[in-house]
């Protein structure tokens, strides 16, 4: 699986690349990045889409323990937790699509994503990777990103991938089928209702009064979505949810 996602991002980074003008407008100043302040536990790279490789690394080695000459856009990939890389893939595909569909109105766009990932010494920590534009082409096309990946582990030890994604023009139902697909509209509008009651640790009676149903009938929207997300607890079914983004 890690391997096929992996293919199946390189190869769509790579029908990027070549696809920019020559007349390139950076957004920002390189030489202030090389000698910018980074703390123990964070790192940053520029991904160019036009070359589809790090062209710019800084932090590697005290953050994560890699050296900056043996980092790769692949081996960086490869870090990802085996759970995270298929929805971080996922994710960079869909905000890639929009920002390469709307051009000149990219410069204020962030892409905020939180996974693990594993460090020289086989730990895994979870990080918030912060994605923004650092190099336009003369039509407006991003060219390439400046990504910094800070350690959250003392704040969020969950093990969901989230994300958030500020940009112009956004529709974001699109944007959260393009991620989650079919199981983005697994439920019906009242099955919601009731995973919404269930999320807030309503009973099964409780939520019958709140939505004016009978018991029986709210036991058996139930008993549905448990069935179609395929799982066997309430437990199951809100980490599902939350997976999903349906919560």
């Amino acid at each position: 699986m890690l391997k096929r996602e992996i293919e199946n991002l390189n190869d769509f980074l790579e029908k990027f690349s070549g696809r920019y003008k020559d007349s390139l407008k950076p957004e920002r100043d390189l030489e202030v990045l090389k000698t910018a302040g980074l703390s123990q536990t964070e790192c940053m790279y520029i991904l160019d889409f036009s070359l589809n490789k790090m062209i710019f690394k800084k932090g590697f080695m005290s953050f994560l323990g890699y050296s900056e000459r043996s980092i790769t856009l692949e081996s960086y990939i490869k870090c990802i937790h085996p759970e995270d890389v298929d929805m971080v893939s996922k994710i960079g595909m869909a905000t890639i699509i929009h920002t390469s569909s709307h051009p000149n109105e990219n410069r204020d766009n962030v892409l905020y994503i939180s996974f693990r990932i594993r460090k020289s010494n086989g730990e895994y920590v979870k990080v918030l990777s912060q994605s923004s534009v650092f190099e336009v082409d003369s039509e407006g096309h991003m060219v390439s990103s400046l990504v910094k990946v800070s350690d959250i582990s003392f704040m969020e030890d969950n093990n969901l991938v989230k994300y958030n994604f500020v940009a112009q023009n956004l529709d974001e139902e699109a944007f959260k089928k393009a991620i989650y697909g079919e199981n983005y509209d697994l439920f019906t509008s009242r099955e919601l209702d009731i995973i919404n009651e269930i999320e807030k640790g309503a009973t099964t009676e409780e939520i019958a009064q709140i939505l004016e149903i009978s018991k029986h009938t709210v036991a058996t929207h139930r008993k549905k979505i448990l069935k179609k997300s395929g799982c066997h607890s309430a437990e199951e079914l809100l980490h599902f949810c939350r997976k999903n983004g349906i919560l």
